[in-house]
């Protein structure tokens, strides 16, 4: 039987945010595109994005995807999506929620939140750059992020039929402003075999550069990550 998935998105404020000028101030955001995504990852993703959507994030608090999001299971109301295992593709409930990790992960840095927890998948994905992913696994591995403001931030998840956003909300605007910056080598890697194809091996740098105005304050070296390469099928 052919699944057939209809959204209708509606803009929601995040509950019991402030209001500044009529809207709460936000402080980061980042959106990935879902336009060539199946029918059950676009339900998976909007099904997190309402359970994060309106979170309210106390300062020193950690954020948990999994805490919020809960298992994506059958039984917990995902559907069946593309899940990356290693090099290769597979359908099973909750696929579809590492785009939604990734984008709020993506958010949440540019907020200038320090990560308590973050996993890579085992090769780069489509919807962010190499370095930029955050896989989770319930039970196993999850998406936890700190607060380190003097003041809640909240949480704001939306979806269109074309792109997922991840907003980070503030009654007032952060003293400094954010960017995440990659450096990415590729590293060669012979050939195993005749007919074989090898996809190079990457490795990347992610600094998060803090600026006061225009001026550079800091450009800190937050974590390097390498996708091993992969005979291509």
């Amino acid at each position: 039987m052919q699944f057939l998935f209809y959204m209708v998105f509606v803009l929601i404020a995040p509950r019991d945010a402030p209001q500044i000028g009529g809207q709460p101030v936000i402080v980061s955001s980042f959106s990935t595109s879902i336009e060539d995504q199946d029918d059950g990852v676009k339900k998976n993703i909007y099904l997190a994005c309402r359970r994060l959507n309106g979170l309210v994030l106390a300062p020193n608090a950690v954020l948990s995807f999994n805490d919020i999001v809960g298992e994506g299971s059958a039984k917990n109301g995902f559907a069946s999506g593309r899940v990356m295992y290693r090099d290769e593709i597979r359908y099973e409930p909750g696929g579809g929620l590492c785009q939604a990790s990734s984008t709020l992960f993506n958010a949440l840095l540019l907020a200038g939140c320090p990560i308590v927890e973050r996993h890579r998948h085992f090769q780069p994905v489509t919807y962010v750059p190499p370095g930029l992913d955050a896989t989770i696994k319930y039970g196993k591995k999850d998406l936890r992020m700190k607060n380190p403001h003097a003041q809640n931030l909240y949480i704001e998840a939306t979806v269109t039929s074309k792109s997922v956003t991840m907003a980070v909300r503030a009654a007032a605007a952060l003293p400094s402003r954010f960017e995440i910056v990659t450096e990415e080598d590729e590293i060669s890697t012979p050939l195993a075999g005749d007919g074989d194809t090898i996809r190079n091996g990457v490795s990347v740098e992610v600094y998060r550069q803090k600026y006061s105005g225009t001026k550079l304050m800091e450009s800190l070296l937050l974590y390097k990550d390498f996708y091993p390469p992969v005979r291509v099928k």
